[in-house]
């Protein structure tokens, strides 16, 4: 038979090994951020838009080489000239084929052409050039798209990750409180059937316990949230590791922030990546109307029945010119006007991202500076229900104003560790807006929630 002291030693060890096993299954901030990048699917879109860049690149480069063609047709017909010039490829041409009226009149002649072509482009009107330069940028846009999205998600992980420490704070501060909120009633339920507190005073006081527990709840359905949000973004559900703790971030000067973030946020690189496509596909347009020039060799076969398959050989230069062509105009204006429109584009993308860069300068700032206010405020709410505890038991104090003294400390951590929270976020949002959320700034503020433990 199992002693009591057997089954606390055996309950002990299950808790330790529970208590290891959670931590051994805990994430911190950068590996989330690893889990999110590896399988989000933006990132795989954008990863495939690199890859079909890459290939059109490629395409643009190889245009350059000679390009091999196999052609083959069928005709049947009794045109003179037709059938006149055709027994000549066939080299079937006899001297009966002179009579006046067979040349006049011939009969139905049948003929399978099959050809092998090759073609040199020697002049496109700059065009390969244009898509070459096309298929750069192109490759450079979708570069900075894959670094766009990469610091998005980032600063999503980031965020919903200081949520669930946010709210596992809270929902411990919370439960915290309705304890020892619950403790002062019971005392108080003793002493009100004793007639020393007043029936107003207590059940003002179950009022207030009552508020804290609703709080509670919504603090867990927060909690629950939160959660199941970062499950969505990292594949599976993980418990985190790190705890909200003041970390003083540098803060740089404001103009410094924005002038990188003019020079190195992804938006504003595929922005001007895209306005060069837009320039150059106007020029393109423009000299669309240029010759081009071909070098070809060919050897063809003519044969009736293919019986006998005579070869014929041909060499030569070919150009084509393009006289009048009514979509030229049309699409010389639709080339201009995509190229003013990409830099419109550009021209308010750097106003959001410089009012970006503000915003989130300001909000780290005034984190920083909420935070002294709000660890004082909630040092004062501790000695507050300090006081008012001894007070209350001496029957100085009603438990009303206890209670009060409960809820008071509860709204002051809560402040408090929005404080922190805010400082922890507004470090992230102002990486982001400054194009620097990378997996070194993931790690800075990783190191500032391990400093917490």
């Amino acid at each position: 038979m199992l002693t009591a002291k057997a089954i606390m030693t055996a309950g002990l060890a299950l808790g330790l090994a529970g208590t290891a096993r959670a931590q051994a299954d805990s994430c911190t901030l950068g590996c989330a951020v690893e889990a999110v990048l590896e399988r989000n699917p933006e990132m795989a879109g954008a990863r495939y838009r690199l890859d079909e860049a890459d290939s059109a690149l490629r395409e643009a480069q190889l245009k350059r080489l000679p390009s091999l063609a196999v052609n083959s047709s069928f005709t049947r017909g009794d045109n003179p000239v037709y059938a006149f010039g055709t027994l000549l490829d066939q080299q079937s041409f006899t001297q009966a084929n002179f009579d006046i009226h067979s040349l006049n009149h011939p009969s139905l002649v049948s003929n399978f052409r099959n050809s092998l072509e090759i073609g040199v482009p020697l002049f496109t009107g700059f065009e390969l050039q244009s898509f070459e330069r096309l298929g750069r940028l192109g490759r450079d846009a979708a570069e900075s798209g894959r670094d766009r999205a990469a610091q998005k998600l980032r600063y999503e992980t980031t965020q919903v990750f200081l949520q669930v420490l946010l709210q596992e704070e809270l929902a411990r501060v919370l439960a915290e409180r309705v304890e020892a909120s619950g403790s002062e009633i019971e005392s108080a339920r003793k002493l009100k059937a004793k007639g020393l507190v007043l029936g107003s005073d207590y059940y003002a006081a179950q009022a207030a316990l009552g508020g804290l527990k609703a709080w509670q709840t919504r603090s867990s359905a927060d909690l629950a949230a939160a959660r199941s949000a970062l499950a969505i973004l990292m594949g599976a559900p993980s418990m985190v590791k790190g705890t909200l703790a003041y970390k003083e971030y540098p803060l740089e000067r404001e103009a410094e922030l924005a002038d990188k973030a003019l020079q190195g946020r992804p938006e504003l690189r595929q922005a001007a990546f895209k306005e060069n496509m837009a320039a150059i596909w106007r020029r393109k347009e423009g000299l669309s109307l240029l010759p081009k020039v071909e070098a070809f060799a060919a050897l063809e076969t003519d044969t009736r029945d293919f019986n006998a398959n005579p070869w014929n050989r041909l060499f030569g230069v070919r150009a084509k010119l393009a006289l009048g062509d009514p979509s030229y105009l049309p699409r010389r204006f639709k080339a201009e006007a995509a190229w003013q429109a990409s830099r419109a584009d550009a021209r308010k993308l750097r106003q959001d991202v410089a009012l970006e860069v503000s915003r989130a300068w300001q909000g780290l700032a005034g984190a920083r500076a909420a935070w002294p206010i709000a660890k004082d405020t909630l040092d004062k709410a501790r000695q507050s229900l300090e006081l008012f505890r001894p007070l209350y038991r001496e029957g100085r104090q009603s438990i009303l104003e206890v209670l009060r003294a409960e809820e008071g400390l509860a709204r002051a951590h809560a402040a408090y560790l929005e404080s922190l929270y805010n400082i922890h976020d507004g470090r992230a949002r102002l990486l982001l807006a400054a194009g620097s959320l990378d997996n070194a700034a993931v790690r800075e503020i990783e190191r500032g929630l391990e400093a917490g433990q």
